[in-house]
């Protein structure tokens, strides 16, 4: 090898060397961007098994934070997110990114570095509107491995056929319930309502159409004979169908909690 030969391969090497510098930090990196023009969600169209926040609420006194973070081994490539109203249509929204950007749109993309996180933080009229948002699939598949996060007091759900939820209508206390239908097939939602003797005391039907959302009253809505007793809700699809449900507990004080469904294991 002379030396002019020699020469060459130490540059290519430094090349190589600084190009893998350049790659290795993009790994870590997270960010947070405008929705691509892709078109409808197809992968929430022919699936519905992707993870969602199920109460989207924004404006008058309401504002929501999306946050996102991956602890997984490997980075999460690029992935959508769709905002879709109570009415099953896209939902254009205004937010703040992680960057500090001011986005309009109906969702965003983001990637995620090992251990990195991103936001969005909402920006709302006197206007409310509410609806849900759907992470869509990306390189690796649905349902990311590693994939955590929550919007303000929820955190991502995974829809299921069937749900169990506590519920308390004891001291005063009203349940508010987000009932979310993220595949596009019409189908109808049964919740079975149980006291703590295990005693049906009502099925409730809800019709509900292909990406739609509904925020329900447990106590005046669905089933009084719940108000001063606590128990439990079955939410079962009427179908194979998935569905997401969450809920608030709401104090005569107004200050609430969070409710979280549990997916039974068998």
């Amino acid at each position: 090898m002379n030396f002019k030969t020699y020469g060459l391969l130490i540059s290519f090497l430094l090349s190589a060397s600084l190009l893998a510098q350049d790659i290795q930090p993009s790994e870590m990196e997270s960010r947070i961007q405008p929705l691509p023009a892709t078109g409808p969600p197809q992968a929430i169209q022919l699936q519905g098994v992707e993870f969602v926040v199920p109460e989207l609420i924004i404006g008058g006194e309401w504002t929501t934070t999306i946050r996102l973070t991956n602890r997984g081994k490997t980075a999460i490539p690029t992935t959508n997110v769709f905002f879709i109203d109570n009415n099953g249509k896209p939902m254009s929204t205004t937010f703040q990114a992680t960057s500090g950007s001011i986005v309009t749109g109906t969702g965003f993309s983001f990637f995620l570095g090992i251990g990195g996180i991103v936001e969005a933080t909402f920006i709302g009229t006197s206007t409310v509107t509410f609806g849900f948002a759907s992470i869509g699939c990306n390189a690796n598949g649905c349902g990311t491995p590693g994939l955590y996060g929550e919007a303000t007091l929820r955190n991502l759900e995974y829809p299921a056929s069937v749900q169990y939820m506590l519920f308390d209508g004891r001291a005063g206390v009203t349940t508010v319930l987000y009932l979310v239908n993220s595949t596009t097939t019409a189908q109808t939602v049964n919740i079975d309502i149980y006291d703590v003797n295990n005693k049906l005391l009502r099925t409730v039907p809800i019709p509900m159409q292909g990406s739609a959302s509904l925020i329900l009253s447990l106590h005046g809505d669905l089933a009084p004979e719940t108000v001063g007793i606590q128990g439990t809700l079955v939410i079962r699809s009427g179908s194979t169908l998935p569905v997401t449900i969450t809920g608030l507990r709401l104090n005569p004080s107004n200050s609430f909690s969070s409710m979280r469904a549990f997916i039974p294991s068998n």
